[in-house]
């Protein structure tokens, strides 16, 4: 059996640049310091160490609170001009020369910037080494969406946008959804889902091919990998409906366990390498993890986690977001402190519990927050005799434990009894780092 790896996209494979004007690529070796994108959405791009006064935050000794500028005029191609301005008082090298406070200089592509120093930064690791070369993305052409595709029925439309399927014009005529984002109406995240999913390539994570900003409208279009088997929800609710695959058994039989473990390994496996990462999902449910086969009940389902509009960067977290059903304690209750991305350990143990069982999660969790109380007609013991095996069951209760410090994250997964001697039935992953 083949392995396939899980790495983060490279910075060299940029189709995704058509909503950029320009952007960073970091001169250093430490890979904590990631790429900057500079989208077309918001001329200025504002660099600095006080979060409340830029929009581009670089922690550090050498960085001043407002340190510099890059701003774009808004052309395109010839008519585009990038220029810096630095406002610091340690100082911004382009090219190598000092900038000086209160001067500019007119941007061009493969410039070498450094924030605070022109030379590598090694303390701690060259956490603070912010060096990078601009890449000028306003002068590449912008292909039209209508001249790339045909476009084919809609699959799923709100306020803040829809998705529709399309075809390739060119001769491979590939498939794809394209997902339209009305930015100035929508409350989820764009710069979230867009920078979450150019970061991590993984084969249970959805690809996107190419993102395209409107000229003429507040538009951005995403065009991602379609995924024609609906979500786990309608397949859920499918086997509700037929039971095909468990025909016979007991009460509040759900999918086969061989099925939910088959499910949360390829889950599992995607969130973990998403958390290397540094990425926390947030939303975590049925209907945002997708089925490659349209005949989902004859096969093994082939899943992807979609929908990384509120998806985070940061270690801790505080806003209150998400689907309460799924939601961890510690995301809804203002009394916490903040969140990390164990809070998506949590929503993966009711997804597993909602395939066990077929129960679908409604409003009373959200008050009860207690499987038992929920459910008082539930045979436990039936459950943990029939529908679980003990390995099973510890993880269920290591994955929905309302104690963050105590709850099994994605990668502890991978390792868990229940887990450890799984055969994938579709391909093994390597292990995410």
């Amino acid at each position: 059996m083949s392995s396939i790896p899980a790495h983060p996209k490279e910075n060299d494979d940029r189709d995704v640049d058509h909503h950029l004007w320009g952007y960073l690529v970091p001169l250093g070796k430490n890979p904590r310091i990631l790429r900057i994108d500079l989208w077309r959405i918001s001329a200025t791009a504002k660099f600095g160490r006080d979060p409340a006064k830029n929009t581009l935050i670089l922690p550090g000794p050498h960085i001043s609170a407002a340190h510099a500028e890059i701003s774009w005029n808004g052309g395109l191609r010839e008519n585009s001009a990038i220029t810096l301005t630095d406002l610091s008082s340690g100082g911004t090298w382009v090219r190598g020369r000092l900038v000086g406070r209160g001067k500019s200089v007119v941007l061009k592509n493969g410039d070498a910037i450094g924030f605070g120093a022109p030379e590598p930064i090694e303390d701690d690791g060259g956490i603070y080494d912010y060096r990078y070369t601009f890449y000028d993305a306003s002068a590449k052409h912008s292909p039209r969406l209508d001249d790339l595709y045909e476009y084919g029925k809609l699959l799923g439309a709100g306020t803040g946008g829809s998705v529709r399927l399309a075809t390739e014009k060119a001769s491979t005529n590939k498939v794809v959804a394209i997902k339209t984002i009305k930015y100035l109406e929508n409350w989820m995240d764009i710069f979230a889902e867009i920078t979450a999913l150019e970061r991590v390539r993984h084969p249970h994570i959805i690809r996107i091919f190419s993102a395209h900003h409107a000229e003429t409208q507040p538009l951005i279009c995403l065009v991602l990998e379609y995924m024609p088997g609906g979500d786990l929800m309608r397949y859920m609710r499918r086997e509700y409906e037929g039971r095909t695959l468990w025909p016979l058994g007991p009460n509040h039989r759900g999918i086969p366990e061989n099925i939910c473990r088959e499910i949360m390994y390829q889950l599992c496996h995607a969130m973990a390498c998403l958390h290397a990462q540094g990425i926390t999902h947030r939303d975590l449910k049925p209907e945002n993890i997708l089925l490659r086969n349209d005949k989902t009940m004859d096969a093994t389902p082939f899943i992807q986690v979609a929908d990384f509009g509120l998806a985070s960067f940061q270690p801790v977290m505080k806003s209150a977001c998400g689907t309460v059903s799924y939601a961890a304690p510690e995301v809804l209750n203002p009394a916490q402190p903040g969140y990390t991305y164990l809070a998506d350990s949590f929503s993966a143990g009711i997804i597993l519990f909602s395939m066990y069982t077929l129960l679908i999660l409604g409003d009373a969790w959200c008050t009860t927050r207690t499987l038992e109380c929920l459910w008082p007609g539930l045979q436990w013991d039936v459950l943990k005799r029939d529908l679980l095996c003990p390995a099973g069951f510890d993880l269920l209760d290591h994955l929905i434990n309302p104690d963050p410090q105590e709850r099994l994250s994605m990668a502890g997964v991978l390792k868990h009894p229940w887990m450890k001697a799984h055969q994938p039935m579709h391909h093994r992953l390597e292990f995410p780092p």
